[in-house]
C-alpha cells in the first residue's frame, strides 16, 4: 500500500493565484511513487477563493476543502490543518505546509521528502537561511523583521540545524505529528497568528525533534494579494509566546512546556 504525501495550504483571499499553484501541486503527481494529497483550510476568505477551491476540488483527485466561516488566523488554520491531518492519516506518511500566495516553489517538495525519508528526520524546513537560499522581492525592513525574529528565537529555544523558524514551508512527519498531538494533550497551537509558526518550533524544541533544512528561494516578487502580516502584532506575539513558555509555570504545567 502506498504512503501519502499531504499538501497542506492555510488560505486567505489567495484567489488570484490559487489556480495557478494547484495547477503546480497536480504537476507533481506523476512523478511521485506515494499517493499525493492536497488539503486547503479557508480561513473565511472574502474573494473568490472559495468558488475557485470548490471547481478545483471536483475535478483535483484527493482535494479536500476545509473551511472556516469567518476569518480566524493562521495559527487557527493551522491547528484546523493539523487536527484533520492527524486523524485521517497514518505514522509513515508525510505533511508538507506551503504559503498559498505562490511565493513558495512547489518544485522543492521531492527534494523535501527526499532529505526527511534519507536522513531519518522528523522535519525539514524550507530555509531561507540555510546555503543556497535567498529572498527575492521582500522590502528591506522585512528582511530586518525575519532575520531578527531567527536570532530571537535561537537564543530562546534552539534547535540542531535549525535556522528559519517562521518558514511556513515545511515537510513534517505525520508520526512526529501525532506523537506531538500526545504530548501536549491536543493543545499544540495556541497563538492565533503569524507567530503560531515559531510556536510550533518551541513545542518541537522541548521534544528533541530532529530537523534539517533545506534552501528555499522565496519569490515574494510573484506574491500578488496583500501581506496579511502585521508586523508589530506578531513581535507582540512573539514576546507573548516567550513569557508564556518560560514564565508561566502554570502554562508551562498545562501545555507540558
Amino acid at each position: 500500500m502506498k504512503s501519502n504525501v499531504i499538501v497542506g495550504l492555510p488560505a486567505y483571499n489567495e484567489g488570484n493565484v490559487l489556480p495557478i499553484l494547484l495547477m503546480k501541486l497536480e504537476a507533481l503527481r506523476a512523478g511521485l511513487e506515494e499517493q499525493l494529497h492536497i488539503i486547503v483550510v479557508d480561513d473565511g476568505s472574502t474573494d473568490d477563493t472559495a468558488a475557485i477551491l470548490r471547481d478545483h476540488a471536483a475535478v483535483l483527485p484527493n482535494m479536500r476543502v476545509l473551511t472556516h466561516k469567518h476569518n480566524r488566523g493562521l495559527g487557527e488554520a493551522m491547528s484546523t490543518l493539523l487536527d484533520y491531518v492527524v486523524t485521517h492519516f497514518d505514522y509513515e506518511d508525510v505533511l508538507i505546509t506551503l504559503d498559498a500566495d505562490n511565493t513558495h516553489s512547489p518544485s522543492i517538495i521531492p527534494d523535501l521528502f527526499a532529505k526527511l525519508r534519507m536522513e531519518e528526520l522528523d522535519m525539514v524546513i524550507a530555509s531561507r537561511y540555510t546555503d543556497g537560499g535567498q529572498e527575492l522581492g521582500l522590502a528591506w525592513h522585512r528582511k530586518l523583521f525575519s532575520r531578527g525574529a531567527r536570532w530571537f528565537f535561537k537564543l530562546f529555544f534552539p534547535i540542531a540545524n535549525v535556522n528559519d523558524y517562521s518558514s511556513g514551508f515545511r515537510c513534517y512527519r505525520v508520526g512526529f505529528l501525532i506523537k506531538a498531538m500526545s504530548y501536549y494533550n491536543g493543545r499544540f497551537i495556541t497563538s492565533s497568528g503569524f507567530e503560531c509558526m515559531a510556536e510550533i518550533m518551541a513545542r518541537f524544541s522541548r521534544m528533541g525533534v530532529r530537523a534539517g533544512e533545506y534552501p528555499l528561494i522565496l519569490e515574494y516578487h510573484l506574491k500578488e494579494s496583500k501581506s496579511k502580516m502585521n508586523i508589530w502584532r506578531t513581535v507582540i506575539g512573539y514576546f507573548r509566546l516567550l513569557r508564556k513558555v518560560k514564565y508561566n509555570k502554570k502554562w508551562s504545567k498545562e501545555h507540558a512546556l
